[in-house]
């Protein structure tokens, strides 16, 4: 029988990771005492292909409007549309699976739209340069600390109505609040004064979400931090 080192449990069956934590097991497993039962899975991905196929699909005539039909001198707006198309279709990805992880899907959507923003935001000034366009810092001062605010708060609420998916991946709200707190540090030193107000707000939501989470589920937090670490 097998042992998850973590729970401290016995696991009957072949299982290769614990079905609580998602350790790996130790130990010698047993025959399966159910018979596997597949899946029917027809209807999610038929669900995905129909989405990947609207993305492709909404990607290429893009593609052909900037660069087939219009004659005229224009700005190519197409490769930020088709870079925003993927990552929403990477996010509907994501959560079609059968089995995903709230926090986990929030946290690293938030880094994918930050990462498309910046990226955004630059092919602007740089590959519109001829159109004058200033360097606003848009992203920077306000979209990306307004997704951390906004995704720490869903993520410190759901912590307590949905622990079957949050209890063993607080984790990613310890990430969420670096993402929070590294980059008002980082800002301090370099404006050498207060930064935008925006971070500073987020850094007061993740300072609060912080010592809630810890007064409120230290335990679990505790014990997360010992899983993931091999603690």
């Amino acid at each position: 029988m097998k042992t998850c080192p973590y729970c401290k449990i016995n696991i009957g069956g072949n299982l290769e990771k614990c079905p609580l934590c998602q350790n790996l097991l130790t130990g010698d497993g047993e025959e399966d005492y159910c018979p596997k039962i597949e899946i029917k899975t027809k209807k999610r991905i038929f669900a995905f292909r129909i989405v990947m196929f609207s993305v492709f699909s909404a990607i290429i005539i893009n593609l052909a409007m900037d660069f087939l039909f219009l004659n005229n001198v224009h700005p190519s707006w197409s490769p930020l549309v088709a870079g925003w198309l993927l990552v929403s279709g990477w996010i509907v990805e994501f959560i079609l699976r059968k089995h995903y992880n709230l926090l986990k899907a929030m946290f690293f959507s938030m880094i994918m739209i930050s990462i498309l923003c910046v990226s955004t935001e630059l092919f602007i000034y740089l590959a519109w340069s001829k159109w004058n366009i200033p360097y606003l810092g848009i992203t920077t001062k306000f979209i990306i600390p307004i997704l951390c605010s906004a995704n720490m708060v869903a993520n410190f609420v759901l912590s307590f109505i949905d622990t079957h998916f949050t209890n063993h991946s607080l984790i990613y709200m310890f990430l969420n609040i670096l993402v929070g707190v590294v980059p008002w540090t980082v800002l301090l030193i370099f404006y050498r004064g207060k930064p935008p107000l925006s971070w500073s707000i987020c850094l007061v939501i993740n300072c609060l979400a912080f010592a809630g989470l810890l007064l409120f589920r230290g335990r679990i937090v505790i014990s997360e931090f010992k899983k993931r670490f091999h603690m």
